[in-house]
């Protein structure tokens, strides 16, 4: 690394005059004070793209998109180049890699632990003709760990950065903070193609889709649906509730008081088991569970696994819910008219 176009001393910069304050000399380079100043302390401009979507991480993808940085910075004068790599893992582990060559190293197939956020970033300094000093690039990509909406409204209240929480609810980002503006757009536009490359994941089947996106609407018709079944039972059971409870068939006020409250009590039934069954049916859509998309580790390929289990089991368990709530009400239906054939007579 060469200086020799920087002034020797700092009392090249500027001229003393007789006055207390220095005088700033006609002739100082602009650009050599600009190159000092990034280079020491000057906040760069930073661009950023986040990726909406879910995708499939394997070990050889990592691999790629280093390649692909390191065959786009051979065409540039690098001074240095460094990859630092986190991992943050369930369980509450973390790994970190200070180069590339330590996380190469690292066997993954021994690791239980699933992988929850993956964050690569490449610490460049390269020379640009326009200034003296070598100049840093930083470029970061982040895959995994977007918040669940139910966590939204908390992070609303800590922080003031409308950006902040589009990055949280991103599946990915890339960020890269440059001096240069070509080769930052080139280095965002090469993390962007490696993405787009990658398969999208199948987050879950059509079933499973259906009962996610639909649940409120599905939760209201069950909230309706109970009130108005009961009714319609008690409707049909009408003749017996009459005989049972010995009323009058004939209007009048009294009549029509026991009638109200019977009908009162019978809705009053339905909302109560709607509301339990509307509750029960939220608890399990709750349950289903999303692939990360990140198969590294031995704890990744097992979680996913699983995971497609434990959707299927959901998936069976509201069917056979739902299949028995239907059986039931035939159940009723039919036995009414069971009794009416054996004992209407009696």
């Amino acid at each position: 690394m060469t200086f020799e176009n920087l002034p020797e001393k700092q009392t090249d910069l500027v001229e003393k005059s007789n006055q207390n304050l220095p005088e700033k000399k006609t002739t100082f380079d602009i650009d050599a004070f600009k190159s000092i100043y990034y280079w020491a302390n000057a906040k760069p401009d930073t661009q950023l793209k986040l990726f909406r979507e879910r995708k499939i991480i394997s070990l050889s993808d990592i691999h790629e998109l280093n390649t692909r940085i390191g065959n786009k910075l051979k065409n540039h004068n690098i001074e240095t180049f460094l990859v630092t790599l986190n991992f943050v893992l369930t369980e509450g582990n973390i790994r970190e890699y200070a180069s590339w060559e330590e996380f190469d190293r690292e066997n993954w197939q021994f690791i239980n632990q699933r992988i929850q956020t993956i964050s690569i970033t490449w610490d460049l300094t390269f020379a640009i003709p326009t200034y003296h000093l070598p100049q840093r690039h930083t470029l970061k990509v982040r895959i995994g760990s977007a918040i669940p909406p139910k966590d939204l409204f908390h992070f609303m209240f800590n922080t003031d950065e409308t950006s902040d929480l589009l990055t949280l609810r991103a599946e990915g980002m890339v960020k890269v903070d440059f001096i240069n503006q070509v080769l930052g757009n080139e280095l965002v536009n090469i993390v962007t193609e490696w993405n787009e490359g990658l398969k999208t994941m199948e987050r879950k089947n059509n079933l499973q889709s259906f009962l996610q996106n639909y649940e409120g609407y599905i939760n209201k018709s069950i909230i309706y649906f109970f009130p108005l079944l009961i009714l319609f039972l008690g409707f049909i059971y009408q003749n017996l509730i009459i005989k049972e409870l010995e009323l009058s068939k004939d209007l009048n006020l009294i009549t029509l008081e026991r009638t109200l409250l019977i009908g009162a009590t019978i809705t009053s039934i339905g909302l109560v088991l709607s509301r339990f069954f509307a509750n029960q049916f939220s608890r399990k859509v709750d349950k289903f569970k999303i692939p990360s998309g990140i198969l590294i580790t031995k704890g990744d390929k097992t979680y996913d696994d699983e995971l497609k289990i434990e959707n299927k089991n959901i998936i069976k368990d509201i069917s056979g819910r739902v299949l028995i709530s239907l059986i039931v009400a035939l159940i009723i239906i039919c036995l009414k008219y069971i009794y009416v054939y054996f004992f209407s007579n009696k």
